[in-house]
């Protein structure tokens, strides 16, 4: 299963071999395997699973970055290997727009700016008056991270924000008042 995580996040890849006999398990990256003995920020946990401490990410910097396999040995039988896992890391969280003071006439339509790196559009999530919105059919999140509210009632009136989650602090926009007119 690919990944998504964010600089300075953990990240777990889940491992799992059965056989009579407990298997090695090892971990590739990009088809070489990891010496994990020396590395202070990678471990094989017990359950095989391989934990990334605090994902190391910049321009010019990505050694976690790549494709993982997990490799489980059992000396008389042989080895099996995963299917590879892809780690993506995504840039730091910033918001390009945010929500700005509009108004929409009842019944009509509004869009609430929200845009994130595409990386992490997946990870916008919106707030009423610092209450998560529930979406639906009618208010829904686009794949740029921006909020349609169609058909706009009087309670869609207040105050929103987009957050940011992505495995550390959250990040929040600025709050933009939607003021439903008659």
């Amino acid at each position: 299963m690919d990944i998504l995580s964010v600089r300075g996040a953990s990240v777990i890849m889940n491992c799992s071999a059965y056989c009579e006999t407990p298997p090695k398990i090892e971990w590739k990256k990009d088809g070489t395997l990891l010496n994990l003995v020396s590395d202070d920020r990678r471990q094989l946990l017990p359950d095989g699973s391989l934990l990334i401490n605090s994902v190391v990410h910049s321009k010019h910097n990505k050694p976690d970055e790549g494709y993982y396999q997990c490799v489980a040995t059992v000396e008389s039988l042989g080895s099996i290997v995963s299917r590879t896992a892809k780690l993506t890391v995504a840039g730091l969280p910033r918001f390009t727009s945010q929500p700005e003071l509009s108004s929409v006439y009842k019944g009509n339509s509004a869009i609430l700016n929200c845009e994130v790196n595409v990386d992490l559009a997946p990870f916008v999530r919106w707030e009423q008056d610092r209450q998560p919105l529930s979406l639906d059919d009618r208010v829904f999140k686009l794949p740029s991270g921006a909020l349609l509210i169609g058909n706009a009632t009087d309670t869609d009136g207040g105050f929103y924000r987009c957050v940011i989650e992505s495995g550390g602090t959250p990040k929040y926009s600025e709050e933009a008042e939607l003021k439903i007119l008659p």
